[in-house]
Order: structure tokens, then sequence, then C-alpha cells
């Protein structure tokens, strides 16, 4: 019989050839079973003992007598890897930590994960990825005869992910096995802020942790190592407590055990604001209408914190949400726009203007004292990275005061945009009342959606109004309520 060794799933390189042989006399039974690297019909010779990594053998047969048949003889041969050494590891997430953007390596040929030998194809590694709360990830690694001299090693890292979000924080760690007279177990799992494989250092403080437990599977050449991956132990402060002790744990820049770790990230757009006062045409032809303003958005938060720790803090925030969601948040500084529209004859014209934040929330976890804390319930409003709002424009009988925009009596209508300015993107508009933006200044940058997405404040920063008006009529004079 020839038959080719498939070893965990994998489809290997080496086969088996095994006969028995008896006499019809029965005085003369022979038996054997060898390794051949390759097809031994296609001519490959077995392997010595020295250089397969897997071994045929049998303890023996068993011979009866009987009448049908006389002689009956009964051999069972069996396969396995040539183990020198082994280590092994499972890597256990426990409560809502989750690890993602994992990678897992070993320098030996025979690496097990998950049952399955470890695919070489990177495309087909994504199973072994990410790592839910509570689930496992198991691997093991061997070192065998007629391979690499290398220890059998099993090396991994993995981004934490609190609550379903990225962190800043990774987790790596291994375990080794040396082959020898007495085998030597070296293992080993730390926290690093940042990815190790670029370059990232372990961390002395962080909230999470990864403790190690080991058991032994076949003496001391075959033993295996529990990773848990959890967060410390943390005491939630009220709003009494909360002031005080962020303050103590998160004031100094080079303290290096404050971190803020978002919960939700969500698109906040606050409801639209008239800009200036409305324009009246008076006149019996259609008139253009233009209106020149600068605005700012800024960061807000909902935190307590005292002045001391409100800098620094502010910094551990952006640096999380950078690593979290890839993008960095600051203040805008002011701008200089200018809103155009047309207004029919006898009708008055507004802008209105609904700046667009992203509302972050999340939870500061800091140490003080050997204890790590949590400060929960608070957010920031920072300026929305993927556009900076909408901007409407509306007309409506000239009798009318709008009084606030949408909502007044008679009904506002929605005024189109200046045909005359290009670029604008519909998308960013409100319905179908997009206004027309463009920086003011000798030199006018056209370069696609983002110029229509003027910049305002909310919550509590100021929005600078610039009220220089021009008006473009077509016949008669206009007038503007004020």
């Amino acid at each position: 019989m020839n038959a080719r060794i498939v070893d965990f799933g994998r489809t290997t390189d080496y086969w088996i050839k095994a006969f028995v042989y008896v006499e019809e006399s029965g005085s003369t039974y022979a038996s054997d079973c060898q390794i051949y690297l390759g097809d031994p019909a296609a001519g490959s010779q077995p392997l010595g003992e020295d250089a397969s990594p897997y071994q045929c053998w049998s303890p023996g047969y068993e011979q009866t007598t009987g009448e049908h048949p006389r002689q009956l003889f009964s051999e069972t041969f069996t396969i396995t890897s040539l183990n020198w050494a082994a280590a092994r590891g499972a890597i256990m997430p426990q409560g809502t930590v989750m690890l993602g953007d994992g990678h897992v390596e070993s320098p030996s040929t025979r690496f097990v994960v998950d049952g399955r030998w470890y695919p070489s194809d990177p495309s087909e590694q994504k199973p072994y990825a990410t790592i839910e709360p509570g689930a496992t990830l198991n691997f093991a690694a061997f070192r065998r005869n007629g391979e690499s001299t290398a220890n059998a090693e099993g090396l991994f890292s993995y981004r934490i992910y609190d609550g379903g979000v990225p962190t800043r924080f990774w987790v790596s760690g291994y375990a080794s096995n040396w082959r020898g007279v007495e085998f030597n177990w070296d293992y080993d799992c730390a926290i690093y802020d940042g990815d190790p494989l670029t370059g990232a250092l372990v961390v002395s403080a962080s909230p999470y942790s990864c403790d190690m437990a080991t058991t032994k599977v076949d003496g001391n050449a075959d033993y295996r190592v529990d990773f848990r991956v959890q967060a410390a132990s943390i005491q939630t402060l009220g709003p009494l407590r909360a002031r005080d002790y962020i303050a103590a744990g998160c004031s100094d820049p080079g303290a290096g055990s404050c971190y803020f770790v978002p919960t939700s990230d969500e698109t906040l757009i606050e409801h639209g604001k008239v800009l200036g006062a409305p324009y009246a045409n008076n006149g019996s032809e259609e008139a253009d209408y233009s209106f020149y303003y600068a605005t700012a958005r800024s960061i807000t938060h909902t935190f307590d914190i005292t002045a001391s720790a409100e800098v620094n803090v502010l910094e551990i925030f952006k640096a999380s949400i950078k690593v979290a969601y890839g993008y960095e948040h600051t203040d805008e500084t002011t701008e200089k726009w200018v809103a155009a529209m047309k207004i029919p004859a006898h009708q008055e014209g507004w802008f209105e203007y609904a700046p667009a934040y992203r509302k972050i929330a999340g939870d500061f976890l800091f140490e003080v004292d050997g204890t790590w804390y949590r400060v929960t319930g608070g957010s920031f409003t920072v300026p929305d990275d993927k556009g900076i709002g909408h901007l409407s424009s509306f007309t409506r009988d000239v009798v009318a005061v709008p009084g606030g925009g949408v909502g007044s009596e008679p009904p506002p209508t929605p005024a189109p945009i200046d045909p005359t300015h290009s670029g604008v993107d519909g998308a960013m508009g409100q319905g179908k009342a997009s206004g027309a933006l463009a920086a003011t200044g000798t030199d006018v940058d056209w370069t696609g959606p983002t110029w229509i997405a003027i910049a305002a404040v909310l919550m509590g920063a100021v929005l600078f109004l610039k009220r220089f008006l021009a008006a473009r009529r077509a016949v008669n004079p206009g007038s503007r309520r004020g």
C-alpha cells in the first residue's frame, strides 16, 4: 500500500509504503513500513531515520490459527509526527476585550492553529486575525526530526479592541520550547503602545493586562501557555470625585497612564441658523445677492476638568481618536466666505447654515497611586472631517419677515444655487436648497466640494459674522431688513 500523508488538513510531500507477506505454509511472515519524500511509485527512495519528520511503526503482529484460514496474521501500522519538542498557546480575550488586526507566526515547519496547519497564503490567514471576546485561538508549534533546528515556537500580536472600538494598545507574546535533556520553557506576553511590528514599545502601565499560566501536555517536552488578555481592575468614579481624580491622573503630559477610550462616534448637525439679515428685492426683475462673512469651528467637551488638566486631556483625546478612527481633530481656523443666491422680484432671501460635527463619547482611563479609575458619561464635539456643514438659501414674498427661517408663515421657498459658481456639491445641501460658497480674496481656489462646507461654531463657540453685503440688482434697488 502506498499513501500520501495528510497532516492537520495539509497534504504534505511525504508518503508511506507498507507491505505484509506470508508464505502459503504460514511458516514465514514479513512486514515493513517506511517514509518517503515523494511518491514511491514514481521512484522516490525511503528516508533515513535522521531525515524523516514522520515515522511508521508497529508493535508487532498477532497470529491466530483456525480452519478457514488456517493461519491469520494481523498487524497495525501507526504513522505519527516525530516531534522532539512542542510549545502550545491559547489566546483568550476576556470581558469586553476583543483582539483584532492579528498576526501569528512560527519558525517551525509544523505550525498548527485552531486544528489546521497554518496557511502560508496571507489571504487564508484572515480567519485568525480576530478573536472575539470569550473565544480562544489555539496554536501549537513543533520541532521535528529532520527539519529546522530552531526551537518549537509560536508568536503572536493583536490590537486590543474594547467594546468593539480599537484602542491604541496591542498585545504581543510567544511560547517556546527547547529540545534537550531538560526542556527549557520560554514564554512572555506584554502590552504595547502601538503595533510591536512597527517598533512600538512595551508600556510600563496600561488599563489592559496579559496574564499567563502554564500546563504540561506531555511532560516537559510538550506544554501549553494560556494567555488571558483583559482590562485591568478599574474603579468607576462618580461626578463628585471625577474632577479631582482626573486632574491627578491626566494633568501631567509625561505620566503616560491616562487614556481616552471612545465608545461611539456619530454625526451631529446643528439646526440651521440665519446668517445676517434677509435681503429684500423690491425690483421687478431677479436680483443677485451675496453675503460675506467669516466662521470657525472648535472642539468642545462635557467632561468636568480643571484648568491644569485641560490642555493635556485634549491632547490625549486627539491621540486616541487618531488611533481609533484614523484622523486627527483640531480647532478650525477662521475662514472667510461668500454665499451667493438669486432672489426673484418682489421677494426677500436669506441664508441658513447648519455646521457639521462629530460627537464622540467615551471614557477616560487613568492610574493614580497604583489604582486604575474610569470617568464615564462625557463626550467631545469636534469638527467633522468629512464635510463642514450644510448651507441653505430661502426666499419668500417681500411682505413677510422670515423670523428665523423654516417654519415661519408664509412658508419659505428653497432658492436655487447661483449658476455662475462651479464646483458645488449638491449632496452637501439640505434638500434642493443649496447655496454657493467661495473663499474671499483676490485668489479663489475652486478645488471641489470642500469649499462649499462653511465652517461654524457649535455648542458655545463663537460665530463671526462680517456683514459685507453686496447686491447686484438688474433694474430696481433692493433693501435690507435688519
